[in-house]
């Protein structure tokens, strides 16, 4: 794709919430042998990490996609997802590549364009954001060799103003360049050329590292070599305006596999709809929980029994009466769900809590930067994640198929959902 070319996509559906969550993640290609041979294996992951996350825009980094990739991926997914790929040219399908991931279900992708500023390496994306309100976010995957990033970046600088683009909301990817010692452990400067080329082009489009000036002295980082150095390499920079407009900022080790951590952050610009938390529901895996059901027949035939005693002529008054039975029942009920779904899910949602705030802590530890151990131990908690992470996602995958062999050949709304003639079938979209 030509450096100068844009791409407008359209779409009938015009969805766009009052807040959005973006991310960004190096995905280190698009398989891997741990999820079997096919050549897109990990894009189901990726899939359902946007869902699971609620995220509307993922940047992602060497997605190693083809043409032949990119219509497969597209046959697939392209009922949630809108995948906006840049090739690197030379080597499409085994070298760099870059890609904005929208969701459909979170954005409105109306008049959504992508400009490529350098292929498979750095793409702009204009979106449409409630009523003539556009946000602009910048797709980075820069070189490895320190010695390209001042020409890297003085190219982008230097093409920018011919696409007529203005200035940038979001900067996001995986930089290759650290700009502070205390994003790297042990603690170092990096190249200055390489430093200096990044800050005059943040300087001229004005977008800061809002999380670092927010956390002045945390540590944090999102990659670990294999001599047990640590670096915070994928970063998100912000336009100041919106520094007071972004919030719930998180980075961690997700079920894609990769090298990389996720990075994410909540924008909520100022002045839309508040959007509170809606309605609690019943999660779907626990309607075929026996032992609960078992209890809810219980206090329901209790239920019964009392509302029959209060046909009893003096039995009725303004506090013992059905009304309240029934609103105790429900109460009851719904209490009962939450303690089953706890349980259920209770194991690996805490020790992986635990286990990320074991990981803050040691990043954050006095001897970070002196002690391998220290270092090592790390990368032995982000294993440990990593390995509940994918019983997770293998749980997820085994209840998805078992949906599909008991209702995939029933007329239903599941039937219809993955059935409708107007859109792919993506029954993978649940895995």
């Amino acid at each position: 794709m030509p450096a100068n070319q844009q791409t407008i996509y359209t779409n009938r559906k015009k969805c766009t919430h009052a807040n959005i969550t973006l991310a960004s993640l190096n995905v280190k290609g698009r398989a891997s042998p741990t999820l079997g041979t096919n050549m897109t294996s990990k894009w189901p992951i990726i899939n359902k990490t946007v869902r699971d996350n609620k995220i509307g825009i993922l940047c992602i980094q060497e997605t190693h996609l083809s043409d032949e990739h990119e219509k497969q991926i597209e046959s697939l997914f392209s009922r949630r997802l809108l995948v906006l790929n840049s090739r690197e040219p030379n080597h499409p399908g085994s070298s760099a590549g870059i890609a904005f991931i929208i969701n459909k279900e979170k954005v409105n992708i109306n008049n959504a364009k992508m400009t490529v500023i350098i292929p498979g390496r750095a793409i702009a994306l204009t979106i449409n954001w409630h009523n003539e309100k556009t946000i602009r976010i910048l797709n980075i995957y820069a070189p490895n060799n320190h010695s390209e990033h001042p020409n890297f970046w003085n190219t982008i600088k230097t093409l920018w103003p011919s696409h007529g683009l203005g200035l940038i909301d979001f900067m996001m990817g995986d930089f290759n360049v650290t700009e502070d010692p205390l994003d790297r452990a042990p603690a170092r400067f990096d190249t200055e050329y390489a430093i200096e080329a990044l800050r005059e082009f943040r300087t001229s489009m004005n977008i800061q590292d809002t999380w670092r000036h927010t956390h002045l002295t945390t540590r944090l980082f999102t990659f670990t070599s294999n001599t047990n150095s640590m670096s915070h390499l994928d970063r998100i920079y912000t336009s100041p305006a919106h520094s007071d407009s972004v919030s719930d900022w998180k980075t961690y080790l997700c079920p894609i596999p990769t090298d990389h951590n996720i990075t994410l952050v909540r924008f909520a610009p100022p002045g839309l709809p508040h959007i509170g938390r809606g309605r609690w529901t019943w999660p779907l895996s626990i309607l075929s929980d026996k032992p609960l059901i078992e209890k809810i027949e219980k206090i329901g035939i209790k239920l019964q029994n009392d509302i029959e005693k209060m046909n009893i002529p003096g039995n009725r008054t303004e506090t013992e009466n059905p009304l309240y039975l029934w609103e105790e029942f429900k109460i009851n009920m719904n209490n009962l769900v939450k303690q089953t779904t706890k349980s259920h899910l209770a194991k690996i949602n805490n020790k992986i809590k635990q286990l990320q705030k074991d990981i803050h802590k040691t990043s954050n530890a006095p001897n970070i930067d002196s002690s391998v151990n220290r270092r090592q131990n790390k990368t032995i908690l982000e294993k440990e994640i990593e390995h509940l992470e994918r019983k997770r996602q293998k749980s997820a995958h085994l209840k998805a198929q078992a949906q599909w062999s008991l209702q995939g050949e029933t007329i239903s709304k599941y039937w219809t959902k993955v059935n409708n003639p107007k859109k792919p079938r993506d029954i993978i979209h649940r895995l």
